[in-house]
C-alpha cells in the first residue's frame, strides 16, 4: 500500500519513478516468495549437503558483490578469488564459533540456526572485504608511481605495498 501511495505521488508530482516503483515492488515480491520456497525446503529437510550448498551459493554471490563494488578491479579471477576469500574464511571460523559453542542447536547444523546467522556473517564480512579491497586497489592506482620507484630500487613487491595493505586493512576492519 505504502509504495503505490508512492507510486501515486510520483504520478501526481510527474517524478517518472511510478514505473520503476512498481517494477522494483513486484521484483522483491517475488524474489522474497522465492527465497521463502528455498528456505522451507531447507528447514523441511535439514540435511548438512543442502545447508552447505545454500551457504556456497551465498559466499558464491557475496563474492561477485565484493567483485562488483571495486572501481578499479583485479584483473582476471584474482578480485573474485580475493574477495570471496576474504569473506569466505572469517565467516566459516565465526559460524562454526557461534554454532558449536554459543547456540549449541541439535544437530549443529540446523538450519533455522545456520542460515540466518551464515547470512548475516556473510554480510557483515562482503562489506568489509569490498571496503578493504577498494581502498587497496584505489590507494594503489594513486601511488603508483611511488610503488614502481620501490620495485626499481628493489624491493619485493610486498616490501613495496606494505603500507598499502595496511591501510587497506584497517579500512576493513572498521
Amino acid at each position: 500500500v505504502l509504495i503505490l501511495a508512492l507510486a501515486g505521488l510520483s504520478l501526481w508530482l510527474s517524478l517518472g519513478l511510478e514505473r520503476t516503483l512498481l517494477i522494483a515492488a513486484v521484483r522483491t515480491t517475488l524474489q522474497l516468495w522465492l527465497v521463502g520456497l528455498v528456505l522451507k525446503v531447507l528447514f523441511d529437510n535439514a540435511n548438512i549437503g543442502w545447508i552447505a550448498l545454500g551457504a556456497g551459493f551465498m559466499i558464491l554471490v557475496a563474492g561477485r558483490e565484493v567483485m562488483a563494488r571495486q572501481q578499479r578491479r583485479f584483473r582476471g579471477g584474482w578480485g573474485y578469488g580475493i574477495g570471496t576469500l576474504a569473506l569466505t574464511v572469517p565467516s566459516l571460523i565465526i559460524i562454526l564459533l557461534a554454532l558449536l559453542v554459543l547456540v549449541k542447536p541439535d544437530p549443529w547444523y540446523q538450519p533455522q540456526y545456520a542460515i540466518p546467522l551464515f547470512g548475516m556473517l556473510v554480510g557483515n564480512s562482503m562489506t568489509g572485504a569490498a571496503v578493504g579491497l577498494d581502498r587497496l586497489t584505489q590507494t594503489a592506482w594513486q601511488q603508483r608511481s611511488a610503488i614502481e620507484g620501490r620495485l626499481l630500487l628493489g624491493q619485493r613487491w610486498d616490501q613495496a605495498i606494505s603500507d598499502l595493505r595496511r591501510e587497506s586493512a584497517r579500512a576493513g576492519l572498521i
